[in-house]
């Protein structure tokens, strides 16, 4: 296995090794470890199936089902032979190209603000692994911001006073902010997907590290009147977004690339949808809710 750091500690990629292969022990406490470091790995020229993707994946935790599975497509055929994949594609499930009308497509869209997967579960994702099949000649990179690089740049005070917050994340708010209708949506999506509580900083265990917890799912924060809840989010995710805290990816054909969703955000820049995309996402399921692993967190020294 070899290491490339795109930076000292955000980015890295990953060659000689085969993830279509069963991994020795010393390898999965490697990859581990490195995503702990980088909190984003890109491993090119990985061809997998969706059976090899999911043990990938397991390495990190139990699995999520795809939130698409279970909302608007729960008695629908699926493209994917596996539910805990997530379809992030333009295609349906004969492997055609997604009419401009297509639920699925207008729901998807909201890839490409801002955001870290599942925040909008009472228990979130820790890593995502995205692998790629098809790729658009152009468009269709995916940017990552280093939530712990723009929490250690705020200033002390700014810091002191995000400590306590929490957020409320709202998979509809997020969908309404792409011009989805969300007030025609059936009831039971609202039942199946409610609002939940996330902490707006978050402290990774394994790294000691605090890091920025944001998305675009955000509806508001606890105890703040709903403007000034959407000033401070806008405000923080204008900050850590600026380009020192960024890296974008140019995907090729069969790039696997993992992340730590507790430390990072992503989007998806948009593309010609005349081609074809195809690529599946595993994400794996944190240990519980934030607001429950407050503990320390709460802690910080100058």
């Amino acid at each position: 296995m070899e290491l490339t750091p795109v930076s000292a500690q955000f980015v890295a990629e990953v060659t000689n090794i085969d993830l279509s292969t069963p991994l020795a022990i010393g390898e999965q406490q490697a990859l581990r470890k490195h995503l702990d470091e980088f909190a984003v790995l890109i491993f090119p020229d990985q061809p997998l199936t969706e059976a090899e993707q999911l043990g990938i994946a397991k390495l990190f935790g139990d699995l999520e089902v795809s939130v698409g599975a279970s909302i608007y497509s729960t008695n629908k055929p699926r493209r994917l032979g596996h539910t805990e994949l997530s379809d992030i594609s333009n295609l349906d499930e004969t492997g055609r190209i997604l009419d401009n009308g297509d639920i699925r497509r207008l729901i998807n869209i909201s890839n490409q603000l801002w955001h870290t997967d599942s925040s909008f579960k009472r228990t979130p994702a820790s890593v995502s692994l995205l692998s790629a099949q098809e790729i658009p000649p152009v468009g269709g990179a995916t940017e990552f911001a280093d939530m712990r690089a723009a929490w250690d740049a705020l200033d002390e005070s700014m810091q002191q006073r995000l400590l306590p917050l929490v957020a409320i994340h709202d998979y509809f708010h997020s969908r309404g902010l792409t011009g989805f209708d969300v007030e025609g949506i059936p009831d039971h999506w609202r039942t199946l997907q409610p609002p939940v509580p996330q902490v707006l900083v978050r402290h990774h265990r394994n790294t000691d590290r605090h890091s920025l917890y944001l998305a675009s799912h955000i509806s508001k924060i606890e105890d703040m009147s709903d403007t000034d809840s959407k000033a401070l989010v806008d405000e923080l995710i204008a900050f850590a977004t600026q380009p020192q805290f960024l890296y974008r990816h140019r995907w090729r054909t069969h790039d696997l690339v993992m992340w730590d969703n507790r430390c990072t955000m992503h989007r998806g820049a948009g593309f010609d949808e005349k081609y074809r995309r195809s690529m599946r996402r595993a994400t794996v399921q944190d240990i519980g809710p934030s607001v429950e692993q407050i503990d320390h967190s709460r802690e910080v020294t100058a």
